[in-house]
């Protein structure tokens, strides 16, 4: 009996040498690239979740090095850069231009507390990255700093970042998780650009610009404030945001891009700011659950497209204010049964209320539409059926028809 204890206790301890011995070996410390490629090179093949840990004091000529010698080894590695030589990631560091080549079997990086920027395209591509934590000295995260890690799923930005650069994120699939801290005053074009997994985002009060495909295409967003600093939204912003449901634009925006709130088919409502002077053009096109709209006395232009295929619009009422609305503006939004098109008028788009199939309800002001030839022979292609030729014969008041299949309309 002594003896069997004797054995266990002996197998036990040496159990727990080995498994000490290989987690001492696991966690290295290594002074040069060479060095790293020569470790990596003699420890056998690994998966990403058992990754290699290793520590270096690195300076920045030597990232790029690091990560040669981390991509020809084929092994994954955890990455702990230590001491205070390294003041800026730069550009490139661990992604190579020339091959287009990211450092792919890189899963995780420390990055010390003497780093204030992260260049362009630092970690562009290295799709075994999982998660990140930028420390409270960087200040800057360039352009496509991390886009393409498609494996990165947690970022914990530091509350000293001011500036989120262009795609930083973008195509980040795996993303679900980021906090913006207040201190963030720009946030790139196509900063978050399809990361498809981000379900909720915190936009910072500070933040003055959102801009161009910012969060195009994050089909699982579902929510989003736009904070009272915001004054600008960027053309397709939000655009293919296919599960956005609650929207709170900031009321001093004066100005949405091209396309914003595209493809956004789960957004039901929206009210636009008293501030906005042009709904520009395709700005809600293609939201097709959207059945309530409030437009401000302030808007004087609606652009082409703008409501365009948003099949769920019941009714919207066009301030006496708006001078002009262009091509294609409300076409195919085959729930909108009734409309008043008011005094302020000036021009109207060809087919801006074209298969309109449930319109069976038109009211004219008195609107000053240009008699010239041509925009006579444009007006007869705004509405559907004879609408238009029997405006242009009949002048204001309302029109009706029996039902949407009807072409023929009748002055009341």
């Amino acid at each position: 009996m002594k003896n069997s204890f004797r054995f266990i206790y002996l197998t036990i301890a040496l159990v727990f040498f080995f498994s000490t011995t290989a987690c001492t070996i696991s966690a290295q410390t290594l002074n040069s690239a060479e060095a790293l490629k020569e470790y990596l090179d003699k420890q056998p093949a690994n998966t990403p979740d058992k990754p290699i840990k290793v520590t270096m004091a690195a300076n920045a000529p030597m990232l790029e090095k690091i990560a040669t010698a981390i991509n020809s080894a084929g092994k994954y590695v955890s990455l702990n850069l230590s001491g205070n030589a390294l003041t800026a990631i730069p550009n490139n560091a661990f992604y190579d231009a020339s091959t287009r080549k990211g450092c792919v079997t890189l899963t995780a990086i420390t990055i010390p507390d003497s780093v204030t920027s992260i260049g362009s395209q630092a970690f562009f591509l290295c799709t075994g990255l999982t998660n990140i934590n930028i420390p409270d000295s960087v200040t800057i995260i360039g352009n496509q700093a991390f886009q393409e890690c498609t494996s990165l799923a947690r970022v914990t930005i530091s509350n000293n970042v001011i500036s989120i650069g262009n795609a930083a994120f973008g195509r980040c699939t795996s993303l679900a998780s980021i906090t913006i801290p207040d201190s963030v005053t720009i946030i790139g074009n196509q900063a978050f650009q399809e990361c498809t997994s981000l379900a909720k985002i915190n936009i910072p009060n500070g933040v003055t610009n959102i801009g161009n495909q910012t969060f195009y295409n994050c089909t699982r967003l579902i929510s989003v404030t736009i904070p009272d600093s915001v004054t600008n939204i960027g053309n397709l912003a939000f655009g293919r945001c296919t599960n956005l449901a609650n929207l709170i634009l900031s009321k001093n925006v004066t100005s949405i891009g091209e396309g914003a709130f595209q493809e956004c088919t789960s957004l039901t409502n929206i009210t636009i700011p008293n501030g906005i002077i042009n709904i520009i053009d395709w700005t809600f096109n293609k939201c097709t659950s959207l059945a309530s709209v409030t437009i401000p006395n302030s808007v004087t232009y609606i652009g082409k497209g703008v409501f365009g295929n948003c099949t769920s619009l019941t009714k919207i009422n066009i301030p006496n204010g708006v001078t002009s609305i262009g091509i294609l503006t409300f076409y195919n939004c085959t729930s909108l049964n009734s409309i008043t098109i008011p005094s302020s008028i000036t021009s109207i788009g060809q087919e801006a209320f074209s298969a309109c199939t449930s319109l069976i309800s038109v009211k004219f002001e008195d609107i000053k539409i240009d008699d010239s030839v041509r925009y006579t022979l444009n007006f007869l292609h705004v509405f559907p059926g004879d609408l238009g030729s029997k405006y242009l014969a009949g002048g204001i008041g309302t029109y009706t028809r029996p039902s949407g299949e009807s072409t023929t309309w009748t002055k009341q």
